[in-house]
């Protein structure tokens, strides 16, 4: 509201002072004012007609029924015209099978829980409410067993027949085509990523030539210019060639997908197209601000989609640029590099600000990919695409080549993705921070356009000191930072030291599967430690642990460890003395060390100092029956704080603790094994009478944790209680036995 008022009283002031009246800052205001307006529209139209709880919806699938495993997400249009996102749990194989047969538009019944999406819980986490929100969706239906009724309807217009011919399509690569390039080629042909293997798309994106798998204006231009030849060559006159592509394209970017880019650059085409078809000619920077206004005039939430951002903005800078390239390099290899550097450029505040890592290698892998990509794989997967509906697979030779080179291709892109070199972790910037990014990159670009010897550098100095700073803050932090991460049902505690002296990493909490079928086995499986532990250390700007101690062998304590010595250094590694007897741990163990950490074996009376803060351990002894008995308990002090974190310390280990440390007492306590009932006895609280206590639990978990035993003795003490399930990630910044509290919600 205020930024109305202002441009209104400008607008006033402009017109009744004649001399400041200029028609190009009226025109923009105008259409500022428009936008605004728009805006505001959309805004109170975002309203929702159902509410939570048990419902049975009935509506039409909307999207392709994605399933992965034993899981199934789709959207589903309901008969009140709001769009509800379906995120079902399949109970049997059979269940799997049925669900496969279910087509976008065919009319659906389906009854299970409505609820929220979740805010993010722990800090730089992904916000899939607002991700939602910003496409009208405010609810996730969660089916009951045989919750989900489906028939098929014939009564469908032509967009939804598009919509169900790419469908079908994509259901034919995944049963024709090896797995080993069905992903790819889904990717490349139909924009559509569900069949790509979960480690390889994350190398893509880790490595920074994840634009290569989306449909952008190379595909579109390729495609529209080879098309063009084909009707040219067959007899088809110049105008009526332009006029089918003005009538295939709107075709084309629904069947590949309709994402931001797709329609960026199909939009560009049709607009370059229909002025030449009118003899006319157009600026390229005026086509694109007129998709980039129509674009968000329909749907004004879109400017907030990352794939939108990065498209228009590379699409901009290139135009914008084209003139100096070609003016400037003759060599094809020298504008290939120039393309390559500028969109490096342009995008790298924006994916920073989302993978808070720099892809060091983007650049070479870039002048190497994208001729590989754009000049043999993608040609020849569309040759190939259409071959196979004339002949059958065993004679389709194209596709015999792609099968055989693109999966080596990719294994090399594999084994670069686990260099920890290959990416450089600056965590994520702040607002600041990004305004500075884009003045250097933008200073660095008119000094680029103007030339002269060693243009570049002071915009590269400019460039580097902010980098530089970036990656220097969080040393000049005086707080201490103890952070509670939200891992579900688990334990995960991360300390920093002041001046950021040391990275502490206590558990990495971790999945555990009860089932281990064939066919529930998923492309993209969930992994606590990759999925929630390293992005909330690389969002910090963590590069490397100093000691990750493990209290024991659970996997809900240990699980997520293995993705974090893949993803970060780690210096060395404090497991519990006493026998390694589980398969899962002297494997993790190993991986551990293979990935340069020191692994100590630690019991009671061992501990260390950095500074003045001061960790001692009190269990176990060595000799514990079983592994919750023998986890590592450790007494920190940190700014004058005394911090007990007990792993799965049941009641027997507690009564050891009373006994040999009769004058223990702390200000804060992790609560022993989530809660549990045998844990958190009356005695061991009234000793250690803390003033709070870190409750890490997973929402609604099977084990009924906590306690409510445990929280009575709890609440009686009036002893302040912090849970991740209700919570989230909690995080304590102390200085000088000060506490401030932090939570996701305020980040």
């Amino acid at each position: 509201m205020p930024y109305l008022f202002i441009l209104t009283g400008f607008l006033l002031f402009c017109l009744l002072h004649r001399q400041y009246f200029k028609l190009k800052i009226l025109l923009f205001t105008f259409t500022f004012l428009i936008y605004y307006f728009v805006g505001i529209y959309t805004l109170d139209q975002r309203d929702t007609v159902f509410v939570a709880g048990e419902q049975t919806i009935y509506g039409k699938v909307q999207t392709i029924p994605v399933i992965d495993g034993d899981s199934l997400t789709m959207r589903l249009e309901s008969n009140k015209k709001e769009v509800i996102q379906i995120q079902a749990y399949l109970y049997d194989e059979h269940e799997q099978k049925q669900m496969k047969s279910i087509l976008i538009g065919d009319s659906c019944k389906i009854s299970g829980v409505l609820s929220q999406p979740l805010r993010p819980t722990n800090f730089g986490q992904f916000d899939y409410k607002r991700y939602l929100y910003e496409q009208h969706i405010f609810w996730i239906l969660r089916p009951n067993r045989a919750g989900i009724q489906c028939i098929s309807t014939d009564h469908h217009g032509y967009f939804l027949k598009l919509q169900r011919w790419r469908q079908i399509q994509l259901q034919k690569i995944e049963q024709n085509i090896s797995s080993d390039f069905s992903g790819i080629m889904s990717a490349l042909v139909f924009g559509e990523r569900i069949m790509m293997d979960g480690e390889l798309l994350e190398a893509y994106q880790r490595l920074g030539v994840i634009h290569l798998l989306a449909v952008s204006g190379l595909h579109v231009g390729m495609i529209v210019a080879a098309s063009f030849y084909m009707l040219i060559r067959i007899g088809v006159t110049r105008e009526r060639s332009m006029e089918v592509l003005l009538f295939v394209l709107p075709i084309y970017s629904v069947i590949a997908g309709a994402a931001p880019s797709v329609i960026r650059a199909a939009l560009m085409s049709m607009v370059v197209l229909l002025f030449m078809r009118m003899k006319l000619r157009i600026p390229p920077l005026l086509g694109i601000v007129v998709v980039y206004l129509a674009y968000v005039f329909y749907n004004p939430f879109i400017i907030f989609q990352l794939g939108f951002q990065l498209s228009f903005l590379v699409s901009f800078s290139l135009i914008t640029s084209a003139p100096i390239i070609q003016r400037r390099y003759n060599h094809t290899g020298f504008q290939l590099v120039a393309i390559t550097m500028v969109s490096q450029l342009i995008s790298f505040p924006i994916i920073l600000l989302h993978m808070y890592e720099i892809p060091i290698l983007s650049l070479p892998l870039n002048v190497v990919y994208i001729p590989f990509i754009s000049l043999f794989v993608l040609p020849l997967t569309f040759i190939s695409f259409f071959i196979s509906f004339f002949l059958p697979t065993n004679y389709n030779v194209f596709l015999y080549l792609l099968e055989a080179v693109v999966p080596t291709v990719h294994q090399i892109l594999l084994k670069v993705a686990e260099l920890k070199w290959a990416t450089l972790i600056v965590g994520k910037p702040s607002t600041l921070m990004m305004f500075l990014f884009y003045i250097s990159i933008v200073y660095g670009f008119v000094s680029w356009e103007k030339g002269g010897k060693l243009w570049w550098r002071i915009p590269l100095l400019f460039l580097s000191l902010i980098l530089l700073f970036q990656l220097l803050l969080p040393y000049t932090d005086s707080r201490a930072k103890i952070t509670m991460i939200d891992v579900g049902q688990g334990d995960s505690f991360l300390i920093e030291l002041p001046y950021r002296k040391a990275v502490y990493l206590i558990d990495t909490g971790g999945t555990i599967s009860f089932m281990n079928e064939e066919w529930r086995s998923r492309r993209r499986a969930f992994d606590v430690g990759a999925n929630i532990v390293v992005p909330t250390l690389k969002a910090q700007g963590i590069r490397k642990v100093d000691r990750l101690i493990l209290t024991h062998g659970h996997r809900d304590h240990i699980g997520g460890a293995k993705a974090l010595a893949q993803g970060l250094t780690i210096k060395e590694v404090l497991y519990s003395k006493g026998p390694v007897e589980g398969e899962f741990e002297r494997d993790l163990l190993t991986v551990l060390s293979e990935n340069g950490a020191t692994i100590h074996f630690i019991n009671e009376g061992m501990g260390w100092s950095t500074g003045d803060s001061s960790f001692s351990i009190l269990s176990p002894v060595g000799t514990e029956p079983d592994l919750n008995a023998r986890s590592i308990v450790i007494l920190a002090n940190v700014e004058e704080v005394s911090i007990l974190f007990t792993g799965d310390l049941e009641e027997e280990g507690e009564r050891r603790l009373l006994r040999d440390y009769p004058e223990l007492q702390v200000d804060i306590l992790k609560i022993g094994h989530h809660g549990s009932r045998t844990s958190t006895t009356e005695p061991f609280l009234q000793q250690l009478r803390p003033k709070a206590a870190f409750i890490p639990v997973g929402r609604n978990n099977r084990f009924g944790h906590p306690h409510p035993d445990v929280m009575s003795r709890l609440e009686e003490q009036e002893v302040i209680i912090w849970r991740s399930d209700l919570n989230g990630a909690v995080q304590l910044l102390i200085k000088n036995k000060e506490l401030n509290i932090r939570t996701p919600k305020g980040q």
